[in-house]
């Protein structure tokens, strides 16, 4: 039986029944999964155990028009949109970070088995300015290393266990399997046909060249969404990739508000994918119908972020939103299985 038919039929594979199994017991023998979180040691200033940092955008997250609508859509597909296929995407955030060690071969192998449908990697540069898999700037929170990753060379990242602090009940389920750090290179070429965001963590500007060579040496510029929190960086992209789509810049999101409240369907945008969170941190919703139908109309695909929640998830696959990021794609699986 293959992974998604076992997971659709209430079976879990046994590499997922190892790790699940430690997070939550089964209910009545079904084999359900549920809405639990694993706990991984960091900061207490830090995101919920068993996920990366989240990063927001002050822009991006700027509340918007909740005007209920009580109509309801399917995503919508777009030739020239890859990011739009007509359902909605489930995008295990930096591999499932709620299940597996973040930004990992293994992470990313386990997560599109169960059915993950796009890569979702941060990226930060090795010593020598290559591109790894990485979240923070330094080594601490995920590996048993210490320091800068851009003090370590790529054979040094590789060498790292960076499955060492992911744990559950103070277990480390993960720790001396060799799991190291990979590249953004190894990452895409295990999945040449799988749809990409990389979300680049090293904000000097001379990032975007390594980035960028890489993945036209890959001819992966089409199906590759780059997202970047700074607009220097952005631009710097831009003028060395026209072809990738990338984040908007702080203007070109205010641009694009003003067009949405103003209802101008002429405007012109070079962003193509947006990324809101479903709710800001004060509780008001960032995407809703209206919002969603208005970007649909410009051609962008919008993926929210991290939704963890099975009621959420439900609310924004009735809306048509494009892809949902989740620490969890067990869960948006059985939601996605349920809604039909």
């Amino acid at each position: 039986m293959s992974t998604r038919r076992a997971i659709r039929s209430g079976r879990r594979p046994c590499w997922l029944a190892a790790v699940v199994g430690v997070l939550a017991a089964c209910s009545g023998g079904s084999g359900a999964l549920q809405s639990v979180q694993p706990v991984v040691s960091k900061p207490a200033n830090m995101n919920p155990p068993g996920t990366n940092p989240v990063d927001t955008n002050p822009v991006d997250t700027d509340p918007v028009d909740t005007d209920p609508v009580n109509t309801t859509t399917a995503a919508l597909a777009s030739s020239d949109n890859p990011f739009r296929t007509g359902r909605t995407l489930i995008i295990p955030h930096a591999g499932a970070d709620g299940l597996f060690p973040e930004n990992t071969l293994i992470a990313y192998e386990r997560s599109l088995a169960m059915g993950g449908d796009v890569i979702d990697v941060d990226v930060s540069l090795s010593a020598e300015g290559v591109p790894v898999a990485f979240h923070d700037p330094t080594l601490e929170r995920t590996t048993n290393g210490t320091g800068k990753v851009t003090d370590k060379t790529v054979a040094e990242l590789a060498a790292l266990d960076a499955g060492y602090q992911f744990g559950v009940n103070d277990e480390h389920p993960f720790r001396g399997q060799g799991i190291g750090v990979p590249t953004i290179e190894q990452i895409l070429r295990r999945f040449p046909t799988t749809p990409a965001t990389l979300d680049v963590k090293d904000l000097r500007t001379s990032a975007a060249k390594p980035v960028c060579d890489l993945l036209r040496s890959l001819n992966r510029t089409h199906d590759v969404y780059v997202g970047s929190d700074t607009n220097e960086q952005v631009m710097a992209f831009r003028l060395e990739c026209p072809e990738v789509r990338t984040s908007g810049t702080d203007d070109e999101r205010k641009a694009l508000r003003a067009a949405r409240e103003a209802g101008d369907l002429s405007f012109v945008t070079h962003q193509l994918v947006s990324q809101p969170p479903y709710r800001g941190d004060d509780g008001i919703l960032r995407v809703t119908p209206q919002t969603l139908a208005f970007s649909h109309q410009m051609g962008i695909a919008v993926l929210t972020w991290v939704v963890n929640d099975p009621k959420d998830m439900r609310a924004l696959i009735d809306m048509g939103v494009d892809g949902i990021y989740t620490s969890r794609p067990d869960l948006l699986l059985e939601v996605l299985n349920e809604h039909g």
